[in-house]
């Protein structure tokens, strides 16, 4: 394969991660294993991935950015507490290598399956629930860990714990997880940057092709009904996972 060839495949993969993440969320779940089948290491692939991925939170963060007007000093320490907590997640993904990360890789995967069919009910969980701020914050500080250290689905966590911290407004909910993903995940590019394990040309393809992918699945996803979708997404998500156990 060329070198145009593989600039290709990252930029089909970035496409395709961009596509699933607008329409149901979960792009890692397709993004990662679309890499290690083109022979990336696991934990480079994983790596690669965090990174080229992270420009597609920059939209949500920026355009609900009033939203969150209200309680500007909570939102910022929700944030930080995640983007602590996806620092130490980076920590343990270097200094624990591959040799940990293999095993745990089928168990991510299914994460990120059951996120994405389950995702809309965990919210509704989180506002059943009796408010608790501390708790909240534990899981925001669990989820960072999370982001940090594989990262699919992540935002569906964050949002049921948005809920739990007593947040009524859907559209504030969503404002606020926006904010706080791309914050995990900045937190977690920034030292991932330094470790060596980024394969570069393939970030910035996936990146692209994250772009173009997300711009489609825009205009796409409103003419195709959301839970047929998100059945699909994990369908496909389901094959992956049985696919890396069976070549494990």
């Amino acid at each position: 394969m060329t070198g145009n060839d593989e600039f290709l495949f990252f930029i089909i993969a970035g496409f395709v991660g961009g596509f699933v993440n607008v329409i149901a969320g979960g792009a890692k779940l397709f993004v990662f294993p679309m890499l290690l089948a083109f022979g990336l290491p696991p934990l480079v692939a994983n790596a690669t991935a965090t990174v080229g991925l992270w420009p597609a939170q920059l939209p949500g963060a920026w355009v609900f950015r009033d939203t969150l007007a209200r309680d500007r000093k909570g939102h910022a320490l929700d944030a930080l507490i995640t983007a602590t907590g996806a620092v130490i997640g980076v920590v343990l993904l270097y200094t624990l290598g591959e040799a940990v990360f293999l095993p745990l890789v089928p168990a991510f995967l299914a994460i990120a399956v059951i996120a994405i069919l389950f995702g809309d009910y965990l919210p509704k969980l989180g506002q059943h629930l009796a408010v608790n701020r501390v708790a909240a914050r534990a899981l925001f500080f669990l989820t960072g860990i999370y982001a940090g250290y594989f990262g699919a689905g992540y935002g569906f966590m964050i949002m049921a714990a948005v809920f739990l911290a007593g947040e009524s407004s859907i559209h504030v909910a969503g404002a606020r997880k926006n904010f706080i993903s791309f914050g995990a995940n900045t937190a977690a590019v920034i030292p991932l940057s330094m470790t060596g394990l980024v394969a570069w040309e393939a970030a910035i393809a996936i990146l692209l092709g994250g772009l173009v992918g997300g711009g489609f699945g825009g205009r796409v996803m409103n003419f195709i009904p959301q839970k047929s979708l998100k059945i699909i997404v994990a369908g496909f998500g389901f094959t992956l996972v049985a696919r890396y156990i069976l070549f494990l």
